[in-house]
């Protein structure tokens, strides 16, 4: 047995509790450590938490502790880090979990810096997709923070999982002996939980509105020279924003100011419409295209005007900066995402209807199965005519009367139509990654 392990009354590498098989210590904290180990029934490899030897010795604790497995065991969240068993070995409690291979999110901060602004909202919003889930099944976390963020890294993008349900309650909990205090992380803690207030669904979206803050700048929102001073800034100084102009800068600067807000009753009241918030973010332009129109349709270089089959026309456009913005979100993926929902809006008029259908019609033609399977040529053909309007789109001859897409020349699009494409781009390049 190694010494730290003697020392603590943890299991060695190579030791057996019931069917897993431990391998590295691949973290470790309060309430115990974590082991990567191998499920010798089922031949997968899962995480094994093994509880600290003082908790798991005081019997409330154990009681709770296999109430709450019980429990989270049942959730069932993509975003969610998968509970599949809990047992005691010679009186070691421990929890069996999913394995999430590539680190967490505090160490991909740390090593990488902050991520661009698009997929720092995509990863928050993922994470905040499973603290709904958690919210829904009657539990609060009570320490949402990057180092309980795992990430999986494929290669259309990266899936966050909400992780390290070590302190994790029933919302309706009583404390207990064992779960006296605070509990959490100072620098993603609500102010009110420092004076007594018990946690709820409202402190864990003051932690989520923390970790967005984190993501986006690769820095908690407050600091200070000690715990008594970090915990008077939560309490005392403005919720921070993010400098610079553009739709998204605005919408992420008024999620923070309701996730963070300093009364818990004008926060989010549960994740859920923090999710959706998060979301509809994710729909809006950065404040620019995408990918600059002209690096991708530049003026015909021959003195002699091109015949008219060669010159590119609206959906060439498309697919061709959509190529390129999605291997630039790959790109992302590799070295360093949350399903879309449909685009909202009102009830759509007749008209609407069918200029949709004809433009996503079109854009199924240039992109192939794949765009009609995933919806992004619907997704792109609500955005595009609604940004830029069904009475501009016949005036410039792009629709009939009775609203039949005119696939017309690029050159010929105004600066409304290209920063509608750059919009619908924005919104949707996530849906086809997940197509």
């Amino acid at each position: 047995m190694t010494k730290d392990a003697e020392d603590g009354g943890y299991p060695e590498v190579g030791e057996r509790l019931g069917p897993y098989m431990l391998g590295a210590r691949i973290g470790s904290g309060g309430m115990g450590w974590v082991y990567e180990a191998l499920d010798t029934r089922l031949h997968r490899q899962v995480a094994v938490k093994v509880i600290a030897p003082q908790l798991a010795g005081d019997a409330g604790f154990r009681d709770r502790f296999v109430r709450e497995a019980q429990a989270q065991a049942s959730l069932d969240s993509p975003h969610v880090v998968h509970v599949y068993d809990h047992g005691e070995v010679d009186g070691r409690l421990y929890l069996v979990t999913q394995h999430i291979p590539d680190g967490d999110l505090a160490d991909a901060l740390r090593t990488h810096g902050a991520p661009p602004l698009e997929a720092a909202v995509d990863i928050v919003a993922q994470v905040a997709a499973g603290l709904a889930d958690v919210h829904a099944a009657g539990f609060v976390h009570r320490d949402v923070k990057p180092s309980n963020v795992l990430l999986r890294r494929r290669e259309d993008g990266v899936t966050a999982y909400l992780g390290d349900f070590g302190i994790v309650r029933e919302a309706d909990a009583d404390h207990t002996a064992t779960a006296a205090g605070t509990a959490g992380t100072p620098d993603f803690m609500a102010p009110e939980l420092h004076t007594g207030a018990k946690a709820s669904a409202r402190t864990d979206v003051y932690s989520l509105g923390c970790l967005l803050w984190t993501t986006l700048t690769g820095s908690p929102p407050y600091s200070g020279a000690s715990e008594w001073e970090l915990v008077t800034a939560h309490r005392e100084q403005p919720v921070p924003r993010l400098p610079g102009e553009g739709p998204l800068v605005e919408g992420v600067n008024r999620v923070l100011a309701t996730a963070m807000a300093k009364d818990p009753a004008q926060r989010y009241a549960d994740a859920r419409p923090l999710r959706e918030d998060l979301r509809d973010l994710l729909r809006l332009p950065a404040g620019g295209p995408v990918v600059p129109v002209d690096a991708v349709d530049p003026p015909a270089a021959a003195p002699l005007p091109p015949p008219p089959h060669a010159r590119r026309r609206l959906v060439a456009l498309v697919a061709a900066i959509l190529v390129l913005a999605v291997v630039g979100v790959v790109a992302w993926a590799l070295t360093w995402g949350e399903e879309d929902d449909e685009a909202t809006g009102g009830a759509p008029s007749l008209d609407r209807g069918r200029a949709v259908a004809s433009v996503a019609a079109a854009f199924e033609e240039q992109l192939g199965e794949a765009a009609a399977r995933s919806g992004i040529a619907v997704c792109m053909a609500e955005h595009w005519v609604d940004g830029t309007g069904l009475s501009q789109l016949r005036a410039d001859g792009f629709l009939t009367e009775d609203s039949t897409f005119v696939d017309r020349p690029s050159a010929e699009m105004t600066d409304q139509m290209r920063a509608a494409v750059a919009a619908a781009l924005t919104a949707c390049v996530g849906a086809a990654g997940d197509g």
